[in-house]
């Protein structure tokens, strides 16, 4: 079931990332969103796209349950497009299945005015980031030894910090 129009459901994103967490038991990072997709029977593939397919970052496709990845992305943003197009599977099966669904291209304003797009790009940033790890090395490791150690971009990584310490300076944390 989809959020309502314009309202993305930020805790039912988390709580199904949670879910997925404790199903395949992870406890320490990284999280590895590909042997999740596999283990729930979901077919993972690198591609190249052609054109103006190259600012794809990737897409689920419900008929042949696969995700498709921008194998010409970096290896970070490919981990974080795994997670989004899975969140898409637990989260928006239904609205997949529409005529309303469309393969968007990489464009962060309409990403940020789509309710399913937030819902995935938060489902995704609590799988690969979840609190309970993040809390456990966020006080001994710097942004970056944290995006090494999550396999996701520093601005992932600065994002869960700040939603637990917005006052933090990002110039004191990365120089750590």
């Amino acid at each position: 079931m989809a959020a309502e129009f314009g309202r993305p459901d930020y805790r039912r994103a988390k709580e199904e990332a949670n879910n997925l967490l404790d199903q395949f038991g992870f406890t320490r990072p990284p999280v590895d969103p590909v042997r999740i997709c596999r283990d729930l029977g979901l077919d993972v593939r690198f591609v190249v796209f052609r054109t103006k397919s190259k600012e794809i970052s990737g897409f689920y496709d419900f008929e042949d349950r696969t995700i498709y990845v921008n194998s010409e992305e970096y290896p970070k943003r490919q981990t974080f497009t795994v997670a989004h197009e899975l969140g898409h599977y637990r989260l928006h099966e239904e609205w997949a299945r529409s005529g309303d669904y469309r393969v968007l291209l990489r464009d962060q304003s309409l990403e940020e005015k789509n309710p399913r797009e937030q819902e995935a790009n938060a489902f995704a940033a609590h799988l690969l980031v979840p609190r309970s790890m993040l809390d456990v090395y966020r006080r001994v490791a710097t942004i970056e030894e944290l995006s090494d150690l999550f396999l996701v971009s520093m601005p992932v990584i600065r994002s869960g910090i700040e939603a637990t310490e917005p006052e933090l300076s990002r110039p004191s944390r990365e120089a750590g």
